[in-house]
């Protein structure tokens, strides 16, 4: 079995933000809690990750299977607890520009949700609900 290793370096660059760093890749971050202002706080940027794995592994699988995909993209949203803090759960819908039947769509999110990592990471510690809908 292969495993494959991940690092990223996260500095904090002042009272408000962090940068993530990796392979000469930037991401500010905010790390000012309650602030909005800050930029993307920590729930949204795993939320974030949760959804770019998803998309990726949705057209890895799509063109795998020939499936035509004109298009993609997910909203999620996560209900967070105070005490513990701990997200409770998450809810995404999944748009897609597809011709394709309902049960190749159907087939097409099962299969990308078995290979999107972090999905299956999260999904182990976090309920998540979601459903997909074609856009015109």
């Amino acid at each position: 079995m292969s495993q494959q290793t991940y690092q990223v370096r996260v500095e904090r660059t002042d009272s408000m933000h962090v940068t993530a760093s990796v392979r000469g890749f930037d991401i500010p971050l905010g790390a000012k809690r309650a602030d909005p202002t800050a930029g993307f706080n920590p729930v949204e940027t795993l939320l974030s990750a949760m959804g770019a794995c998803l998309l990726t592994a949705i057209s890895f699988v799509a063109e795998a299977s020939h499936i035509l995909l004109a298009g993609a993209r997910i909203e999620l949203e996560a209900t967070r607890q105070d005490r513990p803090p701990v997200l409770t759960d998450i809810r995404y819908v999944l748009h897609l520009k597809s011709d394709a039947s309902p049960e190749q769509l159907d087939h097409l999110l099962d299969i990308a949700k078995r290979n999107s990592t972090v999905f299956q990471t999260i999904s182990l510690a976090v309920p998540v609900e979601g459903r997909w809908k074609v856009d015109l």
